[in-house]
């Protein structure tokens, strides 16, 4: 794709930058001697771009105000750059397009092209077209023509859906390119989407990012990139200024950093090679490779029908021939049509092969293709508006068949609304408002000492890179924090801002060294920043309580301000009180520091938060969303086991975990190193009753999905951290955080959860579980017109010489099926009782044991009528019609119109039965709800009216009386009730044989009660050397391990 650029205004092309920010010669110390000898380094570069590389590009407003995104209104400064639109035709914009949709008109020539049956199908119309005009001037070209056209019609038909499809599928895809970037605008540091960053922007990396455009390094902390998705190379990269050069698509494994924006969208590296890439590719999902095997095999079965049929027509046509049988065309209506002549005779039998066809192609399910994308794809966006953004297609249908949930707390079972509601200091405690203490006072800035004020604004602000996006509204009523980072960090920000401190200040007022930040990690649970103090530096670290606690020797005295070695009692009193506020639900964090006089690098020192001096203890309160209990027990109807897997305190998880009832019953909780020390047998023998993991490293997270697959179960897990895409990866389902989630995870994961909760997560399984149910319905609707039309052609086609259904008939019937079928079928809503059941098995058959008797039902009941109207149709039915060409031969031209009318009308009572697969006695339960369905069924009558009382040519067929249409409706309304008739005997034979398996099963279980008795009679009698059926594995010995819980209460 080529893409003209205006001519720059600015003092770089976009080739030059292009040359300088190299991907083929990223490693080329010669580019890095060109940007810092010809263009002044980095900073001459943004010079040229009209850039800064501290204050970014210059902003067009400098006031704040509500802004509509596409995320809907957001708070907070307005980011448009003074020159946005002319950077954008200079240097293109941060959107790599999709590529180009095939037309309607396209896709129909394709599917001629590729089907070779369809191409035999419209030579065979040709032939009768040429034949029926030589032999019937007046009609004889109707019935080939009608046959091309009906034959179009299904096309554009199929095409139509592949068409919108294709269109949704590519704009659900193009959101998935939309990031969110930190960028610095006129000195404003704010959050926009990916598709606004413009060339000569500056960007702010961290870990989790993904590198949203071309670029050069400005500074940074620790900045290692893992370029493996452009280079395939596994070895992450470090960038400096000594190599500077970064690209779009690169994902940021640690650290942080700055860089000035060089080339956007398609002129980027990623980019480049995305447009290589975007061809499109259709993707099969494994539902689609199962029912592709049986398409083949419904197909085969088609095919031999189809050339029995034909075997059973020229049979037939060379008696006729021997018997100089005169030849009764449909290409002509005319009583004096028959003819014996050679061209009469060829046509006919091109007639019977064309029917022939006509059979495979009705026979053939070419309807399930269209039936799991519709399913798919309308589970998708229903799923999107449930705030759930399937990444990956087969993901809807797996998480119908999941059976356990790894779920993190924070976030996704709590609002991550966080607040500070108690802090320790010293010896003294501080209870603001939130902490539910009846001595509680809101934080103000005369809650602490100036002197404490100042050592806790350091430990808070320093330590952090989160920010406020609508800091300046939050004096405003009712308006909540907006936060860029971490919403824990979010709140001590809050909190700092409480007590009088502002975190900009504090930032602006100290230096941090350079590689002095040890980033957080989930195995460390702490961060540290290095920053020049008094001529010295000081170390400031902030973490989990417990293991900040254990890194300290000294701490700080509240009232005196001076350090003195911490004591037993000290560590004590911290110890109960972590303990304390954890089973109350709160997280508990600890601050602290020490002076060093050496400046260490964190790319080299890694362990030097040794020694600390305790500052303080604060507790968070996160409050549990209110839905999220309904949600669990949804899910523990439904036949899931959640599990909880977090990072936090186990006395905070586990109180989390029995509020909404996760942790209940003989459930164990564990902590992560405790699971890690376990042998291989202890932990497959824990795992099943294990429902809480806290302090779970990533690495314990992978290793659980690992082994809960192995036990056959199938696992969705929810992540939002870096470290988390391999269990993210290794699970069958994994969920991501919209919110919260690094660019990594999300790029790791099935499924984004736009709105972190765990509630949409249940709206995911619906989803996913009517996938299965739709094309279920769909296989039942179609199997049995099938069925029904493979039979009734031939055997009407043996019985009467000629077949019952044109070929124009059974392309209309054969549009009903496919395209018809699966829209109505496909846009019904998930069953209210879809979460009653368990989990649906890969290996269970596709098709249950009702679904079978439905189908069978189905094809006698629709056989019955048809051969009966096609044998006696002519003497029982009453004949209104006065035209005696319509009521002559066997069948007349009557009697096959009224086959033809019943068997279309069949479908609609067929239609409404199918919508149950699992034997439900109210087949209207829903019924005015959907209203694609209703629209099915309008079209299919109002078609057929005009089918039969006015194009009756073009179908073979003749005007019907209102008799006879009320004829037809009799047997098309016959139907709902014998299905109801043989849904009710089902229910009762199926009650009897489970009532005869539980006696079964009660003798049995009486009978091995006795055996059993028996057996340690003997084995008591005879000794311990007789013991048998020991378990490997204790499990009361599992649970009196150290650091784990006790069974849930």
């Amino acid at each position: 794709m080529s893409i003209e650029f205006k001519n720059s205004s600015y003092e770089l092309r976009i080739e030059e930058l292009g040359e300088i920010v190299c991907f083929d010669r990223r490693s080329d110390p010669q580019l890095v001697e060109v940007l810092l000898d010809t263009y002044d380094g980095v900073q001459g570069i943004a010079i040229r771009l009209k850039s800064d590389i501290e204050k970014g590009i210059p902003l067009k407003y400098t006031h704040s105000h509500n802004m509509p995104t596409k995320y809907g209104q957001d708070v907070g400064q307005d980011m448009t750059v003074i020159d946005q639109e002319d950077r954008k035709e200079v240097f293109g914009e941060n959107i790599i397009p999709p590529p180009r949709s095939l037309t309607i008109l396209e896709i129909v020539w394709d599917t001629i092209v590729e089907d070779p049956i369809l191409k035999i199908l419209i030579v065979g119309a040709v032939i009768v077209l040429s034949l029926g005009t030589a032999t019937c001037p007046a009609e004889g070209w109707i019935e080939g023509l009608a046959i091309v056209i009906a034959v179009f019609i299904v096309l554009s038909v199929t095409a139509g859906n592949d068409w919108s499809k294709d269109r949704k599928f590519k704009k659900l895809m193009l959101l998935q390119t939309d990031k969110r970037c930190r960028v610095i605008r006129g000195g404003v540091k704010n959050e926009i989407s990916s598709w606004d960053i413009l060339v000569g922007d500056v960007v702010e990396l961290v870990v989790g990012d993904e590198v949203p455009a071309d670029g050069i390094y400005i500074s940074g902390n620790r900045l290692i990139i893992d370029e493996s998705p452009l280079t395939g190379e596994t070895q992450p990269m470090k960038k400096s200024r000594e190599m500077p050069f970064l690209f779009s698509g690169c994902q940021v494994s640690e650290g942080s950093g700055l860089m000035l924006v060089t080339a956007v969208g398609v002129q980027s590296s990623g980019g480049k090679i995305q447009e290589l890439l975007n061809a499109s590719q259709d993707e099969m999902t494994p539902l689609q490779e199962k029912l592709k095997d049986v398409a083949i095999l419904i197909g085969k079965v088609g095919v031999a029908a189809g050339v029995i049929t034909f075997i059973g027509l020229a049979v037939r046509w060379g008696i006729d021939i021997a018997n100089a049988t005169p030849v009764s065309s449909t290409a002509c209506s005319s009583a004096s049509s028959g003819g014996t002549g050679v061209l009469d005779r060829l046509a006919a039998i091109v007639e019977d092969f064309v029917i022939a066809i006509t059979v495979i192609v009705v026979a053939v399910p070419e309807g399930l293709p269209l039936a799991v994308t519709l399913a798919l794809s309308l589970s998708m966006f229903k799923m999107m508006r449930d705030n759930c953004f399937v990444r990956h297609l087969d993901a809807s249908e797996t998480m119908g068949q999941a059976t356990t949930v790894c779920t993190d707390k924070t976030g996704t079972l709590t609002y991550n609304r966080m607040s500070v509601v108690r802090i320790m200091v010293g010896d003294r405690i501080y209870k603001g408002e939130g902490s539910g203490d009846k001595d509680a006072m809101p934080f103000s800035p005369k809650t602490f000492a100036n002197e404490i004020r100042a050592v806790l604004a350091d430990g808070i602000c320093i330590n952090s890179n989160c920010f406020i996006k609508n800091e300046e509204l939050l004096d405003e009523p009712g308006v909540l924090p907006i936060f860029v980072g971490s919403a824990t960090e979010g709140a001590l920000l809050v909190f700092a801002r409480k007590i009088g401190v502002n975190y900009k200040t504090v930032r602006q007022r100290i230096k941090i060294v350079e590689n002095g930040i040890w980033s957080f990690s989930a195995e460390k649970k702490r961060m540290s920043t290095l920053v020049e103090h008094d001529n010295s530096y000081r170390l400031y670290t902030k973490g989990a309580s417990e293991i900040i606690l254990s890194l300290c020797t000294k701490a700080l005295n509240s009232e005196t301000m001076e350090v003195a070695p911490i004591t037993a009692n000290e560590i004590s009193i911290i110890s109960k009180n972590i303990k304390a506020w954890a089973s109350e639900g709160l997280r508990t964090f600890a601050l602290a520091y020490k002076d060093v006089t050496t400046k260490y690098d964190s790319s080299i020192d890694d362990n030097i938060d040794s020694d600390l001096i305790f500052i303080a203890l604060i507790a968070i309160k996160d409050p549990l969303r209110k839905e999220i209990p309904g949600a669990v027990a949804m899910c523990q109807k439904a036949g899931l086991t959640i599990r909880m897997v977090t990072g936090d305190n186990i006395l905070t998880a586990t109180k989390i975990a029995k509020e909404c009832n996760i942790f209940h019953g003989d459930g164990i909780a564990l902590e992560g190193p405790v699971f890690r020390a376990m042998s291989d047998e202890e932990k497959l023998a824990a795992v099943p009753k294990l429902q809480v993991m806290a302090r779970c490293s990533p690495a314990d997270k992978f290793e659980l999905v690992t082994l809960l697959k192995s036990l056959g179960e199938v696992v969705a897990v929810t992540g939002d951290g870096t470290n988390d895409a391999p269990a993210l990866k290794a699970a069958d389902i994994g969920f991501s955080m919209g919110i919260s989630g690094t660019q990594i995870a999300m790029n790791a994961s099935d499924i984004v959860l736009l709105d972190d909760n765990f509630a949409s997560i249940v709206q995911a399984i619906r989803w996913g579980r009517n996938v299965l149910c739709t094309i279920r319905k769909f296989l039942q609707f179609q199997l049995g017109i099938n069925l029904a039309a493979v039979i009734v052609t031939f055997l009407g086609s043996v019985i009467t010489g000629s077949s019952p259904l044109s070929t124009v008939q059974l392309l209309w019937i054969n549009l009903i099926m496919d395209s018809f079928g699966a829209i109505a079928l496909a846009s019904d809503e998930p069953d209210a009782n879809i979460l009653d059941e368990a989990p649906q098995r890969k290996q269970d058959p596709m098709l249950t044991n009702g679904m079978k008797e439905y189908i069978l039902l189905q094809t006698v009941y629709q056989t019955i009528v048809l051969l009966f109207l096609i044998i006696w149709g002519d003497t029982v039915i009453p004949n209104y019609n006065t035209n005696l060409a319509f009521v002559t031969g066997f069948p007349s031209i009557r009697t096959k119109t009224l086959v033809f009318n019943t068997f279309i009308l069949m479908q609609l009572s067929n239609l409404v039965c199918a919508r149950n697969i699992n034997g439900e006695l109210n087949m209207f339960v829903g019924f005015f709800k959907n209203k694609y369905f209703l629209m099915i069924l309008t079209i299919i009558i109002l078609v057929q009216l005009f089918a039969v009382c006015i194009a009756y040519s073009l179908f073979n067929c003749i005007p019907l009386s209102l008799t006879e249409w009320g004829i037809c409706f009799i047997f098309m309304g016959i139907n709902i009730p014998v299905v109801f008739i043989e849904r009710i005997f089902s229910k009762v034979v199926n009650a009897i044989r489970k009532k005869k398996q539980q006696r079964r099963v009660q003798v049995e279980k009486t009978d091995k009660q006795s055996y059993t008795t028996i057996l340690h009679s003997e084995r008591d009698y005879a000794g311990p050397d007789h013991v048998i059926n020991m378990p490997a594995s204790n499990l009361p010995d599992i649970r009196a391990a150290p650091r784990m819980m006790p069974l849930a209460d």
